[in-house]
């Protein structure tokens, strides 16, 4: 019972790092919401059909080619962000999806602006995942 008790905690405490990733993904002093944009995974609620969302990482894209990259978490685990804060302009952004020990990594491009919130939400039909934005003003 103890050696349970022991990797319950253990788990745990592993499953919370993935979400301790810092927000901040810009080099520089700390914006206020109203200077970056905001992407936000969807929670689902427990025991329910909904998908949770983090980020696996990201590529801010630009004219002149591929621009700054980050990945997130290690292989294996879910140690990926809920939620992180980058500048303005184009970004490839990777999502895991999971439900149980259903999982999916669809990406999405996300032209992003200063002061918004995107809330990235999993959807799935006939085992394809898509990802479905829900653009707010950052508050």
């Amino acid at each position: 019972m103890k050696n349970i008790l022991i990797a319950t905690v253990a788990a745990s405490m592993l499953g919370a790092c993935g979400f301790m990733t810092p927000a901040k993904q810009y080099s520089g002093d700390v914006q206020e919401a109203s200077g970056v944009a905001v992407i936000k995974g969807f929670v689902g609620k427990p025991f329910s059909d909904d998908f949770h969302t983090t980020i696996r990482g990201y590529s801010k894209l630009d004219d002149a080619g591929s621009g700054e990259q980050k990945q997130f978490g290690i292989s294996g685990f879910t140690d990926y962000p809920r939620e992180i804060h980058v500048l303005a302009g184009e970004y490839k952004v990777q999502i895991y999806c999971f439900n149980g020990f259903t999982s999916y990594r669809p990406t999405t491009n996300l032209p992003m602006q200063v002061g918004k919130t995107y809330l990235l939400k999993c959807e799935v039909h006939g085992g394809r995942a898509s990802v479905i934005v829900h653009t707010s003003d950052t508050q």
